[in-house]
């Protein structure tokens, strides 16, 4: 069974068919090595897609919407984060990750 948690209240919560509509950024593939640590320790994992606002992470572990993070990629400089949903799978986590710097520059190495 797959669980999904967000930080978006129910009453704001989007249709799946919509979701599309309501990016800001564009975004592209990304498969790297990623690390994101929290107060408590790093966690790592590999980006499944990135756009300049946030990432889309898939991870061993769970974390909860809401936990700030420091995200590191291979090749791209450390940047402030924030776990906004959290979509539990049966072998892990797929997590979204969106930025806190507030900088137009899109995720990863080739960045």
């Amino acid at each position: 069974m797959i669980r999904r948690r967000t930080l978006t209240p129910p009453s704001l919560q989007v249709p799946p068919e919509l979701f599309a509509n309501r990016r800001r950024n564009a975004r592209r593939e990304l498969s790297e090595r990623v690390r994101l640590e929290t107060v408590d320790g790093a966690v790592p994992g590999w980006t499944l897609n990135a756009s300049v606002g946030g990432l889309r992470v898939v991870i061993e572990n769970s974390l909860d919407p809401g936990t700030e993070l420091t995200v590191w990629i291979d090749g791209a400089a450390p940047r402030p984060g924030r776990i906004v949903w959290v979509q539990d799978e049966p072998d892990g986590s797929i997590v979204g990750v969106c930025f806190l710097d507030g900088t137009s520059r899109p995720a990863g190495p080739s960045a």
